[in-house]
């Protein structure tokens, strides 16, 4: 009997995580590859200012940046998540609230919000001239 649970409670989980992946899958386009992009270009931009205003790199400071962008990713996945919740809950409650992506949209577009205005910011200080336009589009 033991035995028998144990592998339904495997098979269980091993289908959770199946579905699991397959709606993040779905939810990673390509506003994902551009959160993405920027990400890559403001630790880059990070590290090009600290070698070139402090002499140098961080490492401490590299780390923390590099822990920072994969909590970027888990809040990512969190939100994914909460959504197939609201898709799932509403859907079987005669509900059908159309939200199609739009919170982890929502996500992402302020998350390229906020890295634009790092790269920006880093752009500033390494001495790099920045179109105003650019510097409005980012808010800052």
């Amino acid at each position: 009997m033991y035995r028998l649970m144990q592998a339904l409670e495997t098979k269980t989980f091993l289908g959770s995580l199946v579905m699991v992946i397959a709606y993040v899958s779905n939810s990673m386009h390509e506003v994902f590859v551009i959160l993405a992009a920027f990400m890559v270009l403001d630790y880059i931009t990070g590290i090009i200012c600290g070698l070139v205003k402090n002499n140098g790199f961080n490492y401490k400071k590299g780390i923390r940046g590099a822990l920072k962008k994969l909590s970027y990713l888990i809040l990512i996945l969190v939100t994914i998540l909460v959504e197939f919740l609201i898709k799932y809950l509403t859907e079987n409650t005669g509900f059908d609230i159309k939200i199609e992506n739009s919170i982890t949209m929502a996500v992402y577009i302020y998350l390229i919000g906020t890295e634009g205005l790092s790269i920006i910011q880093n752009l500033i200080i390494l001495g790099i001239p920045v179109p105003p336009f650019m510097i409005k589009l980012f808010g800052w």
